[in-house]
């Protein structure tokens, strides 16, 4: 009897063996990204990757909030291996609550020289500074001249009472562009100031879509103006439409796009080559020459488009990182715009 249990067990355990290097078999040629750049973009770097290294490749498309909001929930049974994309912030939040692996990129070291500090720090351990956005003011100059105003040249201008129901702005809730926003006026003039702002602006908000809405709904003409990265302007003009963005006076306001590995990626070999590969001067350079699309590139060496704004010649603001990239003090401003800007009339009653 002993001798048959022994045998079972042992049977029992080259099976489980088995069945085991079956699945690590079938995992190490795929590749599942999470993915927060425009969707045509998403496909193509895909599509790249897996006819580079024969991985079968997938991504789904989501906002940045989305994405975080699933890897929170996805914790102890992840589903993808990589997020590409996205402001850098949630990226840093997501390493703050354990949801991401430590990788080091072979290209990080060329990344530009003014996030080098921000990179060489522990952050730099689970995100990769992938791209940079520009904030400015995007303008709909038929929408405006119709109102006859003339185009916007600072933060305020936005408050004029002529622009009441013709500003939008996405729901940060779902948005990193807004959280970049919020992070861009508080490092500038201080949180109670920018609330104060965000309430008075409120007046003139139509409503708070999803980003990608906004920019389709200034260029429909729903709306004169609108806060967002130009290189979503840039696109849109290059188009044809009547778009055209300003940056506002004083400091820029800017945001990376960052690419972290999931915490316990199924594929994680496969996501180290991916998160490599989206350094490479060609990925770099892909958006803007394939795609019409002007995110700036973050690594040294590549190629910028001569639509985008020189990075070089932009007094950009200067981010607390390690306030605006933690988990809790996300959850604070969004929690308090939702309260003091969406919510402020209606609870106030």
């Amino acid at each position: 009897m002993q001798l048959k249990l022994k045998s079972l067990l042992c049977s029992l355990g080259l099976a489980t063996t088995a069945l085991l290097a079956s699945h690590h078999v079938q995992a190490e040629g795929r590749l599942t990204i999470y993915c927060t750049v425009q969707n045509a973009l998403c496909e193509d770097v895909a599509k790249r990757f897996s006819e580079k290294y024969d991985v079968q490749t997938s991504f789904t498309q989501m906002s940045t909030g989305t994405i975080l909001g699933k890897l929170k929930a996805e914790k102890s049974n992840p589903q993808a291996d990589v997020w590409y994309g996205g402001t850098i912030e949630p990226h840093f939040q997501a390493a703050e609550l354990g949801l991401l692996e430590a990788y080091r990129p072979k290209n990080q070291a060329s990344i530009l020289p003014q996030f080098q500090k921000l990179m060489a720090s522990d952050k730099g351990n689970y995100t990769s500074a992938t791209y940079m956005l520009v904030l400015g003011l995007g303008i709909n100059t038929e929408k405006l001249k119709a109102l006859g105003l003339e185009m916007p040249k600072k933060w305020e201008d936005l408050l004029n009472p002529k622009l009441a129901g013709e500003v939008q702005i996405p729901d940060p809730r779902s948005s990193g562009t807004t959280y970049t926003i919020m992070a861009t006026l508080i490092s500038l003039w201080g949180e109670e100031k920018t609330f104060d702002y965000l309430k008075k602006l409120d007046a003139n908000i139509s409503q708070y879509p999803k980003s990608n809405l906004v920019t389709s709904n200034l260029v429909r003409g729903e709306v004169a103006e609108s806060i967002g990265f130009t290189h979503a302007y840039i696109t849109e003009k290059e188009k044809g439409n009547p778009i055209e963005y300003v940056i506002p006076e004083g400091k820029v306001g800017y945001a990376l796009g960052g690419t972290s590995i999931v915490k316990n990626a199924r594929n994680l070999d496969n996501a180290k080559l991916f998160a490599d590969f989206v350094l490479t001067k060609e990925i770099q350079e892909l958006p803007w020459r394939e795609h019409h699309l002007y995110q700036l590139p973050s690594v040294v060496g590549a190629e910028v488009s001569p639509l985008m704004p020189n990075a070089e010649k932009l007094d950009f603001v200067e981010y607390d990182f390690d306030k605006f990239g933690s988990s809790e003090e996300g959850k604070y401003l969004i929690n308090k715009w939702v309260e003091d800007v969406k919510l402020g009339d209606k609870l106030a009653k």
